[in-house]
């Protein structure tokens, strides 16, 4: 287990010295940087205080201030476990960390609300007593998980430091504890064997980061929900989180760090959550409305992106990074940090400049020779960087990337290590760059000895693999993709039986034979976890000599590949038996998704498309046969998926969807064209049949593996933001039925207004809740196992091995279950259809049975606890991927909202955008041309930059608004105009053209012009939910991000 030690006590005092005795000095510089001493004083200044306790001749009393920390000298680096020499520079550079850590006082958070000041008599401030041998200590900081392609096993990361033995009479005042010390190992893992703690995943909000949230991992055991009666019942992902109030309580965990935390009694929890709310909500006060809009669309990105995703990724439902306000059910403080989150790199900006509200660096007692990191992330904290390790101090504005290294107990914030500077915002270069680091999307090249380490080009497939195999190479497969697709991982196939049934096939490739466990190659694709997808490029997970030729099911060349078949009775679609095999295939030819539509649509296939055929000795230009075999293969895929999808929806199955977007660039890779990404009848028609493969391998490894299978679920939505959505709905007279997803399904499908049916699933989108994958051995109740979207009792990810590393993962467990089991499963399992069928292919070699469960288990499953691990870090770099794509979406939006405006010489874009709430304080809306969503603020549109310009050229600000539950009515004042009358900026003349070219057809509710005095000073209008108003995008490039306003008129006749 690793947890963030930052003191032994007794339970392991002996342990964690004799750790360091055997622990040999790092030889490496990534080894190096990872291990801070604190020093001592600076001669001229510690040398005299050491003079004046020996001619006290008082050392034991001088001992009772605390923990005596000194430097070992430079020459006992070299002992007898053939340490290595420690340069002056890299001495210096850690000294300097772990100084200003002890040194270092409070710095204003990000000019962001912090918790409250904590009373003096929380402040844990240490009583004097008698020196120990664990207070004697240097500390030193253990490696951190974050270079590519090292190994580390589960529970070896720490981030604490560890105590070395000083030497005899060193001296020096104890610093001042801001932080509690975390629990040690032992002690972590008896609280939690006794159930007196829980672990979780940290979550900070970005919108307040005072509040965070830990989400449990695993199910509480009896023994924990007897000694936490709050936990009784606890479900995980379908209950609420635990709430950790304030940065005290939070104890340095950041985002995604696993902690241990203990319970607090609801009593004490609501007093802290009190106490913090109303801290938070008069600093709120302060802050200006464009403060709090900047950092709303910090929080909340445009939630599309033009991306490859994987064909079974579309059924999942989107979600929303909302957090509302309301008093939490659990409440907890966090003891330690069982493992970091390995991605410590962020980005911001170094400043040598002082504190708004300070005089003076000394004030603060910070050394003059660091640097203050203020990162872009709200929700992480400031850091300070030794000046020196900065070749060249960076313009204030430059963003820089660091990483943050120590954070022990007696430092308010944490060391970091400059890295590089990226440079000034504004380009598609230097933004696409900062994504990449902020979102830890590792862009560096495979190293030469992961690539030596694969097979040479053109490759063979060996005879002794051939054998072992069921050879499918001259059926009828073909893959159905993007035409921009270079990474095939996915086949078909479709024959008509002589019963009258059809044997469809869906064939993926097998990654896991180039990837072997516990590889190089292995530990770095399980760091990336996934590809990323961005606007101009991606970023893949695994080497492009995979991903592109060994791998990829290119047509006309041989395969290895994982199949999956299943006799389907073709009226109903029902699937008879099932069949999973190791095999060998041949592509027939690449078809793009407009192919298929195509011959969905009674067209044929282009006598350019390029097509195969396999003969069975060797690859030929496909027959005229062939191509019609592959013509009425996807008509029958069309006519099956249809039934398949209906079936699914009627039995309870749940699609939400933001818009995506689809951009077009020229040469210099600038955006040229913007629009929506329709899905086609083609997309639909893959998808079913991947979600069904995914189904049907779930059931196979869960009944083998029970204890050890990655598996993915979704939970139920937020039941209070579920109500209130639907709350607001029914005002509006739309009543949506919530027993089930199903039912949620059925009630949008209700809904005759194409436009209105967007709006309220864009609304629903908020209250749902994120899949995520999780291993059955952590979830006790296999009725949590559930994904609620799919209506699916068991779910998994297999189709997609080249771009997700959990496929990979259940792609072996598929392995192993074959070698054991071959086709058929030694006990019944309720899940899983027969598996015989006289049509299917015989298998060769593979599922002899002659494998047992332990040897198969040994060499292709991780152990139970591994997996937990794997699926933790899989859902944190899935996470990431999504953030880093919606951000490459928005960077694209806005640079090609600027060209738009620059055109049309305008100060933005108008649109049209829906209501879909209404606030004390704004107007949610949604934008269904980019997707972009958001709110209005009242106040921002009183204030005078809040005016808008209408058709003939005016200024109205607002002057009143009057919120009821579900409209509000708006009273806007004509600005004056000044005495000479001028023509309106070329500008508003522009925007007024574009409002009048505007049409929106919505005769619900018109403008009231209630007059005033008899002129048309003042104008009434009450808007509701779905009402369509004209918004004008402003984009804004530092940072990317884009800001609307309302534009005049509203709503037209």
């Amino acid at each position: 287990m690793d947890l963030n030690n930052n003191q032994h006590n007794s339970v392991n005092d002996s342990s964690g010295l004799a750790d360091d005795q055997s622990r040999p000095e790092p030889t490496t510089p990534s080894e190096r940087i990872h291990q801070h001493h604190l020093p001592a004083q600076d001669t001229a200044q510690s040398q005299p205080r050491r003079r004046r306790h020996r001619k006290k001749g008082n050392n034991d009393t001088a001992n009772q201030h605390g923990p005596i920390v000194h430097r070992e000298p430079r020459q006992a680096a070299a002992t007898n476990n053939q340490q290595q020499p420690v340069t002056d520079g890299q001495s210096s550079h850690r000294d300097k960390l772990t100084a200003a850590a002890h040194n270092s006082a409070e710095l204003p958070q990000n000019d962001l609300p912090s918790e409250p000041p904590r009373s003096k008599r929380s402040q844990n401030h240490q009583q004097p007593r008698k020196q120990t041998a664990a207070d004697t200590t240097n500390w030193r900081l253990r490696k951190l998980p974050n270079e590519p392609g090292t190994s580390q096993a589960p529970g070896s990361a720490m981030r604490a430091v560890t105590p070395a033995k000083p030497l005899h009479g060193s001296q020096s005042p104890a610093p001042r504890k801001v932080f509690a010390e975390h629990y040690p190992p032992k002690k972590v893992t008896a609280l939690m064997d006794a159930g007196l703690l829980v672990r979780g995943v940290m979550r900070i909000n970005p919108k307040n980061p005072t509040d965070a949230y830990v989400s449990l991992d695993e199910s509480p055991s009896p023994l924990a929900q007897r000694k936490n009666p709050e936990l009784q019942g606890y479900v995980v992902g379908n209950s609420s989180d635990i709430y950790i109030c304030g940065k005290d309580s939070r104890n340095r965990a950041i985002n995604n760090d696993v902690v241990a935390v203990k319970l607090l009694t609801r009593k004490a929890g609501r007093q802290l959550y009190k106490a913090n709310r109303m801290g938070y909500d008069k600093r709120m006060d302060k802050i200006t409305a464009q403060r709090r809009a900047r950092l709303d669309r910090m929080a909340d990105n445009v939630k599309n992106v033009n991306a490859e995703a994987a064909s079974d990724d579309a059924a999942e439902p989107q979600t929303s990074n909302d957090s509302g306000a309301r008093m939490p059910e659990l409440f907890g403080v966090v003891v330690a940090i069982i493992t970091p989150n390995a991605d410590r790199v962020f980005v911001g900006t170094l400043s040598n400049r002082l504190p708004a509200h300070r005089d003076s660096r000394a004030s603060d007692n910070i050394p003059l020779d660091m640097l203050q990191f203020k990162p872009l992330d709200p929700a992480v904290p400031l850091m300070l960087v030794p000046k020196d390790s900065v070749p060249e101090i960076p313009h204030h504005k430059d963003i820089c990337a660091v990483r943050m290294e120590l954070w022990p107990e007696t430092s308010k914030y944490p060391m970091a290590t400059y890295l590089k500077c990226l440079g000034q915002r504004g380009s598609v270069e230097i933004e696409t760059e900062l994504i990449l680091e902020e979102n830890g999307v590792s862009t560096e090249p495979f190293p030469p000895t992961v690539l030596r380490s694969l097979p040479k080009t053109p490759w063979k497939i060996p005879a002794t693999e051939l054998k072992s195999r069921t050879d499918l190479r001259t059926a009828c497969i073909f893959t159905i993709d993007p035409p921009t697709a270079r990474d095939l991982d996915d086949a078909v196939s479709c024959q008509l039986l002589p019963n009258g049934n059809v044997l469809i096939g869906v064939h993926i490739a097998d990654v896991s034979f180039f990837v072997r466990p516990h590889t190089a190659l292995d530990r770095m694709a399980k760091q990336r976890a996934t590809t990323t997808y961005m606007v101009q490029r991606a970023y893949p997970m695994l080497p492009a000599v995979l991903c592109e030729d060994l791998c990829s099911l290119n047509p006309g060349v041989d395969r290895l590949a994982f199949s999956v078949m299943w006799e389907i009775e073709p009226e109903s679609a029902t699937v008879c038996s099932t069949w999973f095999g190791r095999t060998v295939i041949s592509s027939a030819c690449k078809l793009s998704y407009d192919d298929a539509q195509h011959v969905i649509d009674g067209g044929h296939l282009a006598d350019s498309l390029a097509c195969f055929e396999h003969t069975g000795v060797r690859v030929a230009p496909a027959s005229q046969q062939r191509r019609s075999d592959i013509e009425a293969s996807v008509l029958w895929f069309f006519r099956l998926s249809k039934i398949m999808r209906k079936r699914r929806f009627d039995e309870g199955a749940l699609s939400l969807h933001s818009v995506r977007l689809s951009f077009d660039l020229d040469d210099n890779g600038q955006p040229i064209g913007c629009r929506t990404y329709d899905i086609k009848d083609s997309n639909r028609l893959i998808e079913e049949f991947m979600l069904l493969a995914n189904m049907s391998v779930a059931a196979r490894i869960e009944a083998c593996f029970p204890d050890a299978a990655l598996l993915r679920r979704h939970s139920p939505p937020l039941e209070r933001r579920l109500d209130e959505v639907c709350r607001q709905l029914s005002h509006s007279g739309i009543d949506i039925d919530t027993q089930s997803a199903g039912a949620i399904s059925r009630s949008i499908q209700d809904i005759s207004d194409p436009a209105i049916r967007y709006t309220v699933e864009e609304m629903l989108i908020s209250p749902m809740q994120r899949a995520a994958y999780f291993s059955t051995h952590a979830v006790a109740d296999r009725n949590d196992y559930r994904h609620y979207a799919l209506n699916a009792p068991l779910y998994t990810h297999f189709t997609s091995p080249i771009r997700r590393y959990a496929d990979v993962v259940v792609h072996r467990t598929l392995e192993a279950s074959l070698a054991v089991y071959g086709n058929h499963v030694a006990a019944e399992h309720p899940l899983l259809p027969p598996y015989f069928s006289p049509y299917f292919p015989q298998t060769a070699a593979a599922g002899s049975l002659t494998t047992s469960v332990n040897d198969a288990r040994a060499v292709l499953i991780p152990k139970p606890e591994a997996i937990a691990g794997i699926a933790h870090q899989c859902n944190l770099r899935k996470d990431a991927a999504k953030k880093a794509q919606e951000a490459s979406s928005t960077l694209f939006l806005v640079n090609y909202l600027t060209a738009a405006a620059l055109r049309m010489d305008t100060p933005g874009v108008i649109t049209q955008a829906i209501v879909t709430k209404v606030k004390e304080n704004g107007i949610s809306f949604v934008t269904p041309m980019f997707g972009v969503d958001g709110i209005i603020y009242m106040d921002r549109m009183a204030d005078r930059k809040g005016q808008v310009v209408s058709t003939d050229g005016r200024k109205w600000k607002l002057n009143m608004w009057s919120v009821k539950p579900a409209s509000v009515t708006l009273v806007w004042k004509a600005v004056p105009q000044p005495s000479t009358n001028p023509k309106a900026s070329d500008s508003e003349h522009q925007l007024a053209n574009m409002l009048s070219a505007l049409v929106i057809d919505d005769t619900r509710h018109s403008v009231v012009d209630l007059g005033c005095n008899g002129t048309t000073e003042t104008i009434t209008q009450t808007l509701r939910i779905f009402d369509k108003i004209s918004v004008c995008i402003i984009p804004e490039t530092s940072p990317p991000s884009v800001t609307v306003k309302l534009a005049m008129p509203y709503i037209n006749n």
